[in-house]
């Protein structure tokens, strides 16, 4: 029945977007797609394909979004990384269905970054646009505020199964098959709501505010450390940039106190994971196995999606389905360093632009320190788990940053710095805002 609904609403997506993009239709095909992506992730593997409604639906608006919007899909920084794979199937790696399913989902999450760029374009320069998008993202996460209470409260809704269930239950998941993956989602759209705290529209503030509140509430249900931490970094991180233009405490750091009051609620939960197992169960085993297997295949790799099965056979723990919990180092391995920097090179290029933009008073601005802020909180959590590289979550990865990329790189918008603030007067800087 639920393959039904995706595709019905992939159907009415595909029929939105043929069409000229007025403001109903570019709302209504984001809201699609970020229920896709944010809210019901497709559940494959990294070694299988599930072809789902949900990787259609991505797999169509990414086409569409190279077809349309060629040059703003960035479509050459991932040339290196196809070609790389194309070359590496042929004569590097041993083949198999494993790296085949592997491969087509990296180019699932390459079509996810240009489904991202066509939404961004849309939106990109559209201050009417902000309280639409705002709503979505609140709504998202109301949605998983209310899931995860229900299951805090024992009632059985988006329950864990098989393996998950037996080391993760107790613990909130939201709509996810993992209770890590929700922090990762919800930190993804406090990125996206950060820069609409400063929006022209009151109403848009106050929506995203809220929004960034309630993040936390999943994030702490799940108690998951990491997300917890990166969480609360980014929000602070986001506050420490702001420009000369805001006020000290009302804008800068009122936030900071209120995310600070909220969390103090669920403190006692994280604290108690960090007693029971403070150093994060079997990581530096699996790091040590890692670094191993990385001596052997240093450039190219064992293969993608290949890690379990060539891994596992000097180590136990590894065989019975345990990657290394590292997003990073298990790319290096599993592409070589190679391929892991050709596969990281698009996020390197949207972080470095974002700080060459950070300091601009603008809607670009806002956008670029949004994605400074969410840096440490992506090195953290990739640093101390593996869940980025699930094909869903990698491609909401992709499908955000690619969206911002349109907002830090548009043009259209007057700009200026922050040494320059002090020239514009105070009812003038309104209109370099949009």
């Amino acid at each position: 029945m639920i393959e039904i609904v995706w595709v019905a609403l992939g159907l009415g997506l595909l029929a939105l977007m043929l069409p000229a993009k007025p403001v109903l239709r570019a709302v209504a095909s984001l809201a699609i797609l970020l229920a896709v992506l944010a809210v019901f992730q497709t559940t494959g593997g990294r070694g299988t394909v599930t072809v789902s409604a949900s990787y259609v639906i991505v797999a169509c608006v990414g086409l569409v979004g190279l077809v349309a919007f060629w040059r703003k899909s960035s479509p050459w920084l991932f040339v290196p990384l196809a070609a790389y794979l194309a070359f590496g199937m042929a004569f590097i790696w041993d083949g198999g269905a494993g790296q085949s399913g592997g491969t087509m989902n990296i180019v699932y999450i390459m079509l996810a970054w240009a489904a991202g760029a066509f939404m961004g374009s849309s939106f990109r320069d559209r201050a009417e646009l902000d309280r639409s998008f705002t709503v979505l993202l609140v709504l998202i996460v109301v949605f998983q505020v209310l899931v995860t209470a229900l299951q805090t409260l024992g009632v059985p809704i988006f329950e864990l199964t098989g393996r998950s269930l037996d080391l993760e239950g107790g613990r909130a998941n939201g709509t996810f098959t993992h209770p890590s993956t929700i922090g990762k989602v919800l930190t993804l759209v406090m990125m996206l709501l950060m820069p609409m705290t400063r929006a022209a529209d009151a109403t848009t503030r106050k929506l995203a505010l809220f929004g960034l509140l309630l993040s936390i509430v999943p994030i702490a249900l799940s108690a998951s450390r990491a997300n917890f931490v990166s969480a609360l970094a980014m929000i602070l991180v986001w506050s420490l940039l702001q420009p000369r233009d805001t006020k000290f405490f009302s804008r800068r750091f009122l936030l900071p106190a209120l995310v600070g009051v909220v969390s103090l609620f669920f403190v006692d939960s994280i604290l108690e994971r960090f007693n029971k197992d403070p150093v994060g169960g079997e990581r530096e085993h699996f790091m040590e196995v890692a670094l191993v297997q990385f001596a052997d295949t240093p450039w190219f790799g064992v293969g993608p999606a290949n890690y379990v099965r060539v891994v596992g056979m000097r180590d136990a723990l590894t065989a019975e389905g345990w990657p290394v919990h590292n997003a990073f180092m298990l790319q290096i391995v599993e592409l070589g360093i190679i391929g892991a920097l050709l596969f990281f090179l698009p996020l390197l290029y949207m972080f470095v632009r974002s700080v060459l933009a950070m300091r601009l008073v603008s809607r670009q601005g806002d956008y670029a320190r949004a994605v400074v802020a969410y840096l440490p909180a992506f090195v953290l959590i990739s640093w101390t788990g593996w869940g980025m590289l699930a094909p869903g979550m990698a491609a909401l990865l992709f499908f955000c940053l690619a969206f911002s990329m349109q907002q830090v790189t548009s043009k259209a918008t007057p700009v200026v710095s922050v040494s320059e603030v002090a020239l514009v007067p105070v009812r003038g800087r309104s209109s370099l805002r949009s």
